[in-house]
Parts: structure tokens; sequence; C-alpha cells
């Protein structure tokens, strides 16, 4: 099944990641279950980038006419150098994800509704829209 999700930053115009496809399996059950696929499938496509940038090593990144097009809606033009060669540990990435939404620091959205627990049943359907909001606490007290 295809879903598209996006994550985004309280206090930011753009989003972080805007209407990117990843593929699911259909067995989904639980906002838990949805959480461990997504963090898994960004391991692994992180995880094979730097393992393509290890066997190319050019002197000039360069952009075809479409990729600069394309990093120009994103606002700002990145040429994708990975200057850290160390894998994402894929178990850890799970556990600090499902921590994150423990303590409430990103919100989870399903084609518009907040999904609030990690047991949540969801009902998700082909383009699903997943929807991934950062919070951030302002520090400070009351005097």
């Amino acid at each position: 099944m295809k879903l598209l999700f996006s994550v985004k930053q309280l206090g930011k115009k753009r989003p972080f990641i805007d209407a990117k496809s990843i593929e699911i399996n259909e067995n989904i059950q639980t906002l838990k279950d949805l959480l461990t696929q997504v963090v898994i499938e960004q391991v692994q496509e992180f995880n094979q980038k730097i393992i393509d940038n290890s066997k190319e090593k050019n002197l000039f990144q360069y952009f075809q006419e479409h990729e600069l097009e394309h990093e120009a809606t994103l606002g700002k033009v990145r040429f994708g150098a990975i200057y850290n060669d160390k894998q994402a540990n894929q178990e850890k990435a799970v556990e600090t994800v499902l921590l994150a939404f423990f303590d409430g620091l990103i919100a989870v959205f399903v084609d518009d509704n907040q999904i609030e627990t990690l047991d949540t049943t969801l009902t998700l359907q082909e383009n699903s829209r997943i929807t991934f909001v950062r919070l951030t606490f302002l520090a400070g007290g009351l005097w």
C-alpha cells in the first residue's frame, strides 16, 4: 500500500519533508506499527545513500535541470553531500521515535485526524496522508 507522509515543524513555513511517497505492508494495524514501518524504511534509505556515497567520490557535484528545479521548490539548493559515513541503527531509531511520541515530542495525524496513543487502530487506505509534526517546548517558567 502506498502512503504519503510529510514532516512539519511548528514555526516553520515549509515542511521538512513534503508529500513523500512510501510503500508499506498491508498488515499495519496500530500507530506503533506505522511508526516502526516508516522509521525502518527511512533508515534503510539513509543507509543506502551512505553506501552509494562511499562508492562514488566525485570532486564536483552537479545537478540536472529537473533536479535543480526540484531543489529550488524546496527553498534551498543542497548538493546532498553526506559527511558522516556512519550508518544509522534501525532498532535504536525505532526506539527513539516511539519514545519521542510517548514523551509528546511529535504529533501524528492520519488524514487530518490526530492519533493520540500508540495502540490506536488505524484505518489506512491507498494514498492516505500521514503528517508528523515535531513539537518544541518553550523553556522558562512563570514567576
